[in-house]
């Protein structure tokens, strides 16, 4: 979502604004009483809440520290850890979250981005400022804590400006403008060009290559079958993570990618040097790195656009259509934005 809006940004020469806010132990904190009340709000059943006020109270924890013990204390917030309700009461309790029409709110369980959308820079700095003071009272009222050091500011904007941006104040606290934010396990840049984040990939691929060359190694007597499997299920998830996002937005990183499966299946069958890398990827029955990546975006964008929740369905109607469309077309033929 965050990536789309962007480039639908660039597409119409609009600036985006997005603050990154880290949570602080977001289930470990949720408050009970107010959890409750929200329950109650929601006009959630009776029998219902009676059984989730008996799951989560009448816990207790105590602190040792050496051979010395602390005096039992009762557990006013947070749920069990790695309860599978933790993840729907913590979306019940941020369902109240701050909203506006100028504001998108990015939601993934704890991993919280707002982002905002102008033809002016000042523009946007203004409406993410209203925006953190909306979350300042709402984080103060139902007692949620923020990790202002961990929360990051990237302005997304085509070319460059030495025009200094104003800083944003989030709980006392300046928030500066960074060149690059990880959500979600990708590495966004102002310019989305997802050069950092194939460069983590990259160190990544080759740190599991090393652990794995006893195995995959030219000389190793493991079967060609196993070796192949070791490929498919070990390195190209680390390749090709989030690929339905960077795969569309530069050639240049799926070229880069290709490169690296280019060296490991040469690796995998001792290929000598005159043999094209095309013709091991017909014997070896494996596709390029572009016809995975296409294969995978058409399967991701084709399930958003048949899904039945409510939410994902409002989203995909504006702007998931766009990038399906893109993922089944030639990747040199970009379409405009609906």
């Amino acid at each position: 979502m965050v990536a789309n809006t962007v480039t639908q940004g660039f597409n119409h020469k609009f600036y985006t604004g997005g603050v990154f806010v880290d949570v602080r132990k977001a289930f470990d904190r949720m408050w009970h009483n107010g959890l409750i009340y929200k329950l109650i709000k929601f006009k959630i059943p009776n029998y219902l809440i009676v059984i989730l006020i008996n799951y989560l109270r009448n816990r207790t924890f105590r602190v040792k520290l050496n051979h010395t013990l602390s005096d039992i204390e009762s557990v006013k917030a947070g749920t069990p850890q790695g309860s599978i309700l933790s993840l729907l009461l913590y979306t019940i309790y941020t369902s109240d979250f701050p909203k506006t029409n100028q504001i998108m709110n990015c939601f993934f369980a704890d991993d919280t981005a707002i982002l905002a959308q102008g033809s002016t820079i000042n523009y946007v700095i203004h409406t993410l400022q209203k925006g953190l003071n909306n979350i300042e009272k709402w984080c103060t009222l139902w007692r949620v804590a923020i990790n202002t050091d961990k929360t990051h500011a990237v302005m997304f904007r085509k070319g460059t400006s030495r025009k200094e941006l104003k800083t944003l104040s989030f709980f006392d606290e300046d928030l500066t403008w960074d060149k690059e934010v990880k959500y979600l396990g990708l590495i966004l840049d102002d310019k989305l060009s997802f050069r950092s984040l194939l460069k983590y990939n990259t160190e990544k691929f080759w740190v599991k290559v090393h652990l794995l060359i006893p195995l995959i190694g030219r000389r190793y007597p493991l079967t060609l079958e196993n070796k192949l499997l070791l490929f498919k299920q070990v390195l190209i998830p680390i390749l090709t993570y989030a690929a339905q996002i960077w795969g569309l937005a530069a050639f240049s990183n799926r070229k880069k990618a290709q490169i690296l499966q280019h060296k490991i299946l040469r690796i995998i069958v001792n290929a000598p040097w005159y043999v094209r890398n095309s013709v091991i990827h017909h014997v070896l029955k494996i596709q390029t790195m572009d016809e995975f990546i296409k294969e995978l975006s058409r399967n991701f964008f084709q399930k958003l656009v048949n899904h039945t929740n409510p939410t994902v369905l409002n989203y995909t109607h504006n702007n998931v259509k766009y990038a399906f469309r893109y993922a089944t077309t030639k990747w040199s033929t970009p379409l405009k934005p609906p």
